[in-house]
C-alpha cells in the first residue's frame, strides 16, 4: 500500500500515511532490494576520496547517476589490494545495481572473476582485453610523451621526471612516454633524473629537493600529476629557483588547482568529468542489457599556461 501498488480504501490509506509521518518511518531499502534485486544505487570504488583528481571523476559519475534517478555508494581502496578487497566486499553487501571500479592493487584475473558475477562491473582507468567494452581508460603513455615532447620542442634537453608510485600502471606508462620522447630526441635516458614519489603535494616537494641535491643542471621537470607539480613549485621557490625562467614545470591531469597556481601550470589534461559520465553510461546500458555507444579510450591533451618557457 505504501508504494501505491495495492488497492485500499481512501480512509485507510490516509490513516496509514498519517502513522508513517508521525513515526518518521523510512523504508528498508536493503530488505526491499533482497526482494526486487535492485537497490537504486551504483557502487563506486576509487583510490582516494580526498583527491581533486578523483573528485572530478566522481562528479562525472554522479551527474549521470542522478540523471537516472539513482544514487552512488562510494568507497576507497587506496591502491592497496587488501583495502580494495574490503571495499569491494562492502559494496557487494549493499546490493548495488552495478559497480564502477577504479583499483590499482587488484589484479586483472581478480577483476575478471568479479565481472563474472551477476552485478555488472565496469572498470575505470584500466584496459582489460577480456572485458572489452566495460573499460574506460586514458592513453597514459601518450600523455607522458606529450608532456616531455612539449619541453623538448621548447628547447629543453635536461628534463627531470617526478614519477608516481611505479607499482601503479599509470605511473609506469607516463614514465615510458617520458623515455620514448627523450630517446626520440636523441637524449639518453638518465635514471638519476627520475624520482619516484606518491602523487601528493608533499611527495612532489620532497622529490624536487632530492633532484636538486642530485643535480643543479636540469632545465625542466615533468611531474606525473598536478598535485606533485604544486609541491615542486614550492620546493623550487624555497631554493631561489625561478619558474619558468630557470626551470620549467609541466604537470598532468589539469585539476582545477592547476590554473590557479603561480605561475599557472602547463599540464596534460585528462577529461575526467567526461570519462566519469561515460563509465556511468556503460553501467546503465549494461543494466538494460545494451551496448553503450561511448568512447572507451580517451586521449590526453596538452594545456599550455605559464610554467614552461624556452631556456635562456
Amino acid at each position: 500500500m505504501v508504494n501505491g501498488t495495492a488497492p485500499v480504501a481512501e480512509k485507510t490509506r490516509h490513516r496509514v500515511l498519517k502513522a508513517i509521518e508521525e513515526l518518521d518511518y523510512t523504508p528498508n531499502v536493503l530488505a526491499r532490494g533482497l526482494i526486487t534485486k535492485r537497490s537504486g544505487g551504483i557502487g563506486v570504488i576509487v583510490n582516494d576520496l580526498t583527491s581533486p583528481f578523483f573528485g572530478s571523476i566522481l562528479d562525472g559519475i554522479e551527474a549521470e547517476v542522478e540523471a537516472q534517478g539513482m544514487h552512488m555508494i562510494v568507497a576507497s581502496g587506496h591502491a592497496d589490494a587488501k583495502r580494495e578487497s574490503k571495499a569491494i566486499h562492502f559494496l557487494r553487501q549493499r546490493l548495488p545495481d552495478a559497480m564502477i571500479i577504479q583499483v590499482d592493487g587488484t589484479s586483472d584475473p581478480e577483476l575478471l572473476e568479479l565481472a563474472a558475477h551477476k552485478i555488472p562491473t565496469i572498470v575505470f582507468g584500466r584496459h582489460i582485453t577480456e572485458l572489452g567494452e566495460r573499460c574506460i581508460y586514458l592513453d597514459n603513455e601518450q600523455g607522458g610523451f606529450l608532456a616531455t615532447q612539449h619541453l623538448i620542442d621548447c628547447g629543453h634537453s635536461r628534463i627531470g621526471h617526478i614519477a608516481g608510485p611505479l607499482t601503479i600502471a599509470d605511473s609506469r606508462a607516463r614514465l615510458q612516454g617520458y623515455r620514448r620522447a627523450l630517446e626520440g630526441a636523441g637524449t639518453p635516458y638518465n635514471r638519476g633524473w627520475v624520482i619516484e614519489a606518491d602523487y601528493l603535494e608533499a611527495g612532489g616537494y620532497r622529490a624536487t629537493r632530492h633532484l636538486l641535491e642530485r643535480t643543479c643542471d636540469l632545465s625542466a621537470i615533468f611531474c606525473s600529476n598536478d598535485q606533485m607539480a604544486a609541491g615542486a613549485l614550492q620546493a623550487l621557490r624555497e631554493a631561489g629557483i625561478r619558474v619558468p625562467e630557470d626551470v620549467s614545470i609541466i604537470g598532468y591531469d589539469d585539476i582545477p588547482l592547476a590554473r590557479y597556481l603561480y605561475p599557472s601550470l602547463t599540464t596534460i589534461r585528462q577529461p575526467l568529468f567526461e570519462m566519469g559520465r561515460a563509465v556511468a553510461e556503460i553501467a546503465f546500458k549494461a543494466l538494460a542489457g545494451k551496448r553503450a555507444e561511448v568512447r572507451h579510450k580517451f586521449e590526453p591533451e596538452l594545456i599550455e599556461r605559464e610554467s614552461v618557457q624556452c631556456p635562456e
